[in-house]
């Protein structure tokens, strides 16, 4: 129905970085469901997604990743080189597929959340 039940500071300006990681996993999800991207497809990883600091699974550019483990790797490590490498397989650019995640916070009503590098 759109009413709110309950909400503390709801308009109080954050920069969580589990956002990002839970924009990703919707993402994700979103596209296994659709049929863009299958639990065993793999997803290469880029010099800049191994690059990524500070908490990341620590894979080597030139590798991959299936799209089951970067879902686990997400979740349990909230790891930064698995989220870029998704979001470089599902956007085309890091930058690209942070404007996705953007579109689709609007899309979901968070009018105030904007994604970036």
């Amino acid at each position: 129905t759109g009413q709110i039940i309950s909400q503390s500071n709801a308009d109080k300006k954050l920069h969580p970085a589990s956002l990002t990681k839970v924009m990703t996993l919707l993402m994700v999800f979103e596209a296994v469901e659709d049929g863009r991207l299958s639990l065993r497809e793999r997803i290469p990883v880029s010099i800049l997604a191994a690059n990524q600091q500070p908490s990341k699974l620590g894979l080597r550019a030139g590798t991959s990743i299936r799209v089951e483990d970067a879902i686990y790797a997400l979740v349990t490590k909230s790891a930064n080189d698995v989220a870029v490498a998704v979001g470089e397989k599902l956007g085309g650019t890091e930058s690209r597929f942070a404007m996705k995640m953007t579109e689709r916070a609007r899309a979901l009503g968070m009018n105030s959340t904007t994604f970036r590098n």
